[in-house]
């Protein structure tokens, strides 16, 4: 087959990794693969390094803009109609909106959108959550399936008319990281937070892999942290990645008093290898999808405290394989890693669970395979 995925922005998060595994698995098969991107970031340097030829649609972005999103619109139209290709799988929600557009008027026979956490579940005014609504809907509407990757993304469609019969469930998978082991991974977290080696391997270590977006709810650690550190002094959190909200959040970590027990590294190619560093991984989202991290913080045995946020339940058995709590209550959060901090047999027994249950439930080969199916099976229409 001659597949064409499309996905809005090029750095480096959950769906540009799905986009990156899906490429050079079919890749792999023997199909033609190409990638379009907006922007020339890591997305796209990672795939040319695979060998997947990749288009880059300079004016595509996530914000609205009329001008930007025309010329977006004419690129993707003219790739399509150039490619020819049995199948676009699209990416993101300006992607999608746009792809599907220009796939139907070119009478592409496999139109298919991956919905990474629907956006209406964003914190926005009550007016942008209920257009990104109708232009999600209709968005569905013109694909031909809609791929969700959550059981909670997958309930939220059944309230959609006309598209119940569209929606595919299939989850994350992963090949699980191979880890550096735990005196490696501290010295070089050690080294890029610029703590000494002897006093770092002392510390109970907090630690998040994310994007630095609002999403995130990483200000939301930050609070909850301050009187966990304030009773427990040989705590320290470790939030790897960058973005938007850096500056921000370096600021609430120094409004706080914790510029000495909060860390931000930055971005760090391959971080989950790291994982081994961290005694537990937190997660404060407050919108997800299915966030691959605690998918590599399960394969690498650590407990998780999280959000019961959009897929994150799928993964997480509350008390069972980790500790669920509430978005945007720094407090339930604090409490939660005070007591993951407290019971070291209950975060071994929490970490054994998860590990299995991710080994079992989220096969990268799986979730390839199924895939590959939907491409073949997609009848006419």
């Amino acid at each position: 087959m001659k597949i064409l995925y499309i996905i809005t922005k090029s750095n480096w998060g959950g769906a540009q990794r799905h986009v990156h595994d899906l490429a050079i698995a079919m890749k792999a098969k023997g199909h033609d693969v190409w990638v379009a991107v907006g922007g020339d970031g890591l997305l796209k340097q990672k795939l040319e390094d695979a060998g997947i030829y990749t288009f880059s649609i300079a004016k595509l972005g996530r914000d609205m803009s009329l001008g930007k999103d025309a010329g977006s619109f004419a690129e993707i139209y003219s790739l399509i109609k150039s490619k020819r290709p049995d199948v676009v799988h699209l990416h993101s929600p300006k992607a999608a909106g746009l792809g599907t557009i220009a796939a139907r008027l070119l009478g592409v026979k496999k139109i298919i959108v991956t919905i990474h956490g629907w956006s209406f579940n964003e914190s926005r005014p009550w007016y942008e959550r209920a257009a990104i609504m109708i232009s999600q809907w209709l968005t569905a509407l013109a694909s031909h399936t809609t791929i969700v990757i959550s059981e909670h993304d997958q309930a939220q469609a059944q309230y959609f008319p006309f598209i119940k019969h569209k929606i595919r469930l299939i989850p994350l998978g992963i090949k699980p990281p191979v880890f550096i082991s735990i005196d490696g991974a501290k010295q070089e977290i050690a080294r890029l937070c610029r703590i000494d080696t002897p006093d770092f391997s002392k510390k109970t270590v907090v630690g998040c892999i994310a994007e630095l977006h609002a999403n995130k709810g990483l200000s939301y650690l930050i609070e909850a942290m301050k009187p966990v550190i304030q009773g427990l002094s040989q705590v320290i959190v470790i939030i790897i990645g960058d973005g938007e909200k850096r500056e921000e959040l370096a600021s609430e970590i120094e409004a706080a008093g914790l510029t000495g027990n909060i860390f931000l590294p930055g971005y760090l190619d391959n971080a989950a290898e790291y994982l081994k560093a961290f005694s537990m991984f937190v997660l404060p989202s407050v919108k997800e999808g299915l966030p691959y991290v605690i998918l590599e913080a399960g394969a690498a045995g650590l407990p998780v405290v999280a959000t019961a946020v959009g897929g994150i339940s799928d993964i997480i058995d509350d008390m069972k394989s980790g500790i669920l709590v509430l978005p945007r209550k720094p407090r339930e959060l604090g409490h939660a890693v005070s007591f993951m901090i407290e019971h070291p047999d209950e975060r071994k027994h929490y970490g054994a669970a998860l590990k299995e249950k991710v080994a079992t439930k989220f096969s990268f080969d799986r979730m390839i395979w199924v895939t590959e199916s939907l491409y073949a099976a997609i009848s006419d229409r």
